[in-house]
């Protein structure tokens, strides 16, 4: 193990640490030579290791994900730089943005995993939680207090969730993980309805005064088994957040299912009981606790001001054109990647990750950047991007130009080409297919054929390894998830094509299967289908959702029939690998999944 400088400033990452970090690290430390002087098994090392977030990885031993919190999002440019410095000296110098918000890096050696939290520990940032069976990463809009569309700001409302759920008693051993994200937007960027609890900002006028509070959508969830969240009661006041949310998780402790862990979500408890008998045992659990209070309960109005924009370059003409001014790329970015805030004269920046991947060296360029131009903050988004806040709008320019050259000005943010991706077989121990493999598969093909345009660009594609849905494959216009199938004798990685999902405040559709298709088919099957409906819609106002929905799934099954064969092996012994793969495909290396572990 080489003998770096972070290695070195161990104690002193532990030092900068919050006392109750110090403590578990220090504790964990301790818990990783014990594992390897055999006086653990590795079963028990597993249970303590998951929740510290370090995470197995798939046909590897002592290798491990480990997966940080980042509560809201909200990330500033010291962390991103520890970040930085953690994938570069321990990882392969790339880290993941998930669709929790977290960041994940891989391949780290289980002997340094202690020092990976020790300094991230030191400007802020924990493991804790981040796996297991507890109350995970607590999410939140990525436009809270700038969006034009919020009814308030639900920043301080959420960070006071985390802070109360954080090392709590009554949420370190739950049958299974519990999620919570918050929304004040009427759009629902957080997608509240598919969570275990979901908080929407609401204003209800008592005694001649407004009080702030939420829509409480509790039982939530995707996995193989998607169900959508009830409304736990019309209003739930702030004054009540912490005790309600607190009453829910202790009902899913006391009657969750511990036998089973495929059914030990508290979807399940909700559909067990039924709505009204569920909401009775909240009520109740809810009247023994006592009234939490925090100290921004009655906040609606974001804290944060405007930054002092410092050293931003003049203004350039970027990417200059023989005829003068900016070309396509600024002008496409700026339509879809920048949304003015609700502030005037500052405009939200989103930055495209591709598949949620970021490098070290992107990593510091950013930090560099966003204390330049956003006071030093940034954001993660569970579409897997970035997002910059209160950017002076005259200074776009000046920070494209900046972005640009270290890769960070890719446009299509939040459009059809921006596909997301779980990690898929690449490293998940469940995964059955390269899901990662087919988003850039398909983002490749979509831009050699050059699709796009309006009547496409909000068709959003998501993908999955396994059934699971750690991609949001049931939200997605399109969606899929991995599978695998023999075709002339031979198993080849398939992936079930499911169409017409839809998540909003208070709904959700979820996407219905229609067929299943050969992994390396489905970019040429996606195309044929956008092209398809450019064909038969019955005016161009047609949405492709509803065109989906309006010609059935007996339609599309016609229609991508032929996209269902493959050629026979001894001709192609590609077409029955994985994207990515130079191998046969096999299912010998999955192993079991530590989700519910």
């Amino acid at each position: 193990m080489a003998d770096t400088l972070l290695d070195k400033r161990f104690d002193e990452f532990l030092q900068a640490s919050p006392n109750a970090s110090r403590e578990e690290i220090a504790e964990f430390r301790k818990l990783v030579e014990g594992y390897f002087l055999g006086e653990i098994t590795p079963d028990q090392f597993k249970a303590r290791r998951l929740h510290m977030g370090t995470y197995g990885i798939r046909a590897t031993k002592d290798v491990h994900m480990m997966r940080i919190k980042v509560p809201q999002g909200n990330l500033t440019a010291d962390q991103l730089e520890a970040l930085a410095d953690v994938a570069e000296a321990y990882s392969k110098s790339i880290g993941h943005i998930t669709t929790r918000q977290d960041v994940q890096l891989y391949w780290i050696p289980t002997r340094d995993s202690p020092k990976v939290m020790a300094r991230l520990s030191a400007v802020g940032l924990t493991t804790r939680e981040a796996c297991g069976n507890s109350v995970r990463n607590v999410t939140a809009c990525h436009f809270a207090g700038v969006s034009p569309t919020e009814l308030f700001d639900i920043t301080k409302h959420s960070e006071a969730v985390t802070a109360h759920f954080l090392r709590n008693p009554a949420s370190q051993q739950l049958p299974r993980k519990f999620k919570i994200a918050f929304e004040g937007c009427s759009e629902d960027h957080a997608k509240t309805v598919i969570h275990d609890i979901g908080a929407v900002a609401a204003i209800q006028e008592q005694g001649g005064k407004q009080v702030i509070g939420f829509k409480l959508y509790v039982g939530g969830g995707l996995g193989a088994a998607p169900m959508q969240a009830i409304l736990l009661e019309p209003f739930t006041p702030a004054t009540e957040l912490l005790r309600t949310c607190e009453a829910a998780v202790r009902v899913h402790d006391r009657l969750g299912d511990r036998k089973n862990k495929a059914t030990a979500r508290i979807k399940f408890v909700v559909k067990r009981l039924g709505a009204d008998a569920f909401r009775k045992e909240v009520f109740a659990e809810r009247d023994k606790l006592p009234a939490y209070a925090y100290p921004d309960m009655h906040v609606t109005e974001t804290d944060e001001r405007p930054p002092v924009a410092t050293d931003v370059p003049a203004a350039p003409t970027v990417n200059p054109t023989p005829g003068g001014g900016v070309n396509g790329t600024y002008q496409r970015w700026i339509f879809t990647n920048v949304m003015g805030q609700r502030q005037a004269g500052y405009s939200v920046v989103t930055i495209r990750l591709r598949l949620g991947d970021i490098s070290s060296s992107q990593m510091r360029s950013l930090a560099k950047i966003v204390r330049r131009y956003c006071g030093g903050k940034l954001r993660t988004t569970i579409d897997q991007n970035l997002v910059l806040c209160w950017v002076r709008s005259e200074h776009l320019t000046s920070l494209f130009s900046e972005l640009e050259p270290v890769g960070l000005a890719e446009t299509e943010a939040g459009k059809l080409h921006d596909v997301t991706s779980c990690p898929g077989a690449e490293t998940c121990q469940l995964g059955i297919s390269a899901s990662r493999g087919l988003a850039r598969a398909i983002e490749a093909k979509f831009k050699d054929a050059k699709m796009g345009g309006p009547d496409v660009d909000d068709v959003r594609v998501k993908i999955s390894g396994c059934p699971n849905s750690c991609g949001q494959h049931h939200i997605a216009d399109i969606g899929f998830f991995g599978g695998a199938r023999k075709v002339n004798d031979r198993l080849a990685p398939h992936f079930q094509l499911m169409l017409g999902g839809l998540c909003e405040e208070g709904k959700v559709e979820f996407a219905k299967p229609v067929l299943k298709l050969p992994a390396k088919r489905i970019p040429d099957a996606v195309l044929r289908m956008l092209e398809l409906y450019r064909k038969d819609r019955t005016s161009p106002d047609e949405r492709f959702r509803a065109f989906s929905a309006r010609v059935g799934t007996g339609y599309w099954q016609q229609a991508l029939d032929s996209f269902t064969t493959l050629p026979p092996h001894e001709q192609s012994p590609e077409a029955y690998r994985d994207w990515g793969a130079e191998t046969e495909f096999s299912l010998g290396d999955m192993g079991p999944g530590e989700c519910a572990a």
